[in-house]
């Protein structure tokens, strides 16, 4: 089969794909409007709303001060506060709108990949839009859909930079990282791994302009952040950016489990086996859980969940093992692996055996776009004599 050919069929796949992607969205939204609109709120809504109002009545009136909660950041509650509370948006219309952000998030992941190759960069916008985690807590009042694409907007911008080098483009993705920490605040320490891929961008060569606009991001995205940890000493005593870390980290982070261990059999291992034991097992439950669509109170819901959950997972697997070693022969592949490896071990190491596949979604993009890359090499690779 010639070049031509296979990309036609393939072609044909992948908008299959993407349409099965917007009509599994679209049913989803539907089952929970005319169903039971209360499958969109789970327990963190609630919080998000009340932290919402708090923005409300800052804004109307500022000298009482916010009274914003410590446990969460202020970005999703801004974006609650001017489309529900002052754009008189019903909460359905903040999930049309967050499903809406979920397929712009898939079009800036084409646009990363349409420089490489049209087809590919088709296959990873589909791949986004079929990961069912996207599907579900985008259908919730939750932070996923607006962090997933402020980030991609960030992985645009700083993907530009990559390219021309052009200092515009590294203060927009500074900003772009910063507004993406105040949505969820995973991504604190982000900032300090793009500086140190900054240096290693320019090299020894130019290692002066390397500092230079390392210490940019630094201070554009930290200077940011220094606001509202300002805000947290004033306000709760405690200069920290969220308390939400904390709480992770002491209930089921893996840093000291090992002393605090209760199970028996695991207490026998020496340290070093506990921790490779309890590192992989995580790892395997954050990178081959599927979402599970439990939560819409539906045995249908749940099977389909299940059965194209895994069979989707094991596809993007397929992909990212394929695509991992030519995503690692350029820069801009080196940083799309660098942006999934950090949300990795950001995730095990904050949440341990708490992992869910909630904490896979921030590096969807980063999935879809080696994913697609494998795939697609894999198949010039098999069908072209």
């Amino acid at each position: 089969m010639d070049k031509s050919n296979l990309e036609h069929r393939v072609g044909k796949i992948v908008w299959g794909l993407i349409a099965i992607a917007l009509g599994i969205k679209a049913v989803v939204f539907l089952y929970i409007a005319f169903g039971d609109p209360l499958l969109m709120m789970q327990a963190d809504s609630y919080g998000y709303l009340s932290d919402a109002k708090a923005w409300v009545q800052y804004l109307s009136v500022p000298f009482q001060g916010l009274h914003h909660s410590f446990y969460r950041t202020p970005g999703y509650s801004l974006f609650l506060a001017i489309f529900h509370f002052w754009c008189n948006l019903p909460l359905l219309g903040i999930v049309f709108l967050q499903i809406a952000l979920n397929i712009l998030t898939a079009i800036i992941v084409f646009k990363i990949v349409r420089s490489m190759d049209q087809l590919t960069a088709l296959l990873s916008a589909a791949i986004v839009l079929l990961d069912l985690p996207m599907t579900i807590f985008s259908s919730m009042i939750l932070t996923e859909s607006l962090y997933v694409f402020v980030l991609s907007l960030f992985l645009y911008s700083f993907i530009k930079y990559i390219s021309v080098r052009h200092i515009s483009w590294l203060l927009g993705s500074a900003v772009l990282l910063a507004a993406s920490v105040y949505i969820r605040p995973v991504g604190y320490f982000l900032g300090l791994a793009v500086a140190g891929y900054i240096l290693y961008l320019w090299g020894m060569k130019k290692v002066l302009i390397g500092l230079a606009h390392a210490g940019m991001v630094i201070v554009i995205v930290y200077g940011a952040l220094f606001i509202w940890q300002y805000h947290n000493l004033k306000a709760h005593s405690s200069f920290t950016f969220s308390n939400i870390g904390n709480a992770t980290i002491n209930m089921h982070g893996i840093i000291g489990r090992y002393v605090h261990e209760t199970d028996p059999q695991l207490r026998a291992m020496p340290p070093v086996l506990y921790y490779i034991d309890s590192i992989g097992r995580n790892f395997l439950d954050l990178m081959t859980t599927p979402g599970s669509m439990r939560c819409l109170h539906s045995k249908g819901w749940y099977v389909f969940g299940s059965v194209f959950g895994y069979a989707f997972v094991i596809f993007w697997w397929i992909g990212l093992i394929a695509g991992v070693k030519k995503c690692m022969a350029g820069l801009t592949g080196q940083f799309v692996f660098l942006l999934l490896l950090y949300f990795a071990v950001i995730s095990l190491v904050s949440t341990g055996w708490n992992v869910t596949p909630r904490f896979r979604v921030p590096m969807v993009p980063s999935i879809a776009i080696i994913a697609a890359q494998g795939w697609m090499s894999l198949l010039y690779k098999s069908c072209i004599p």
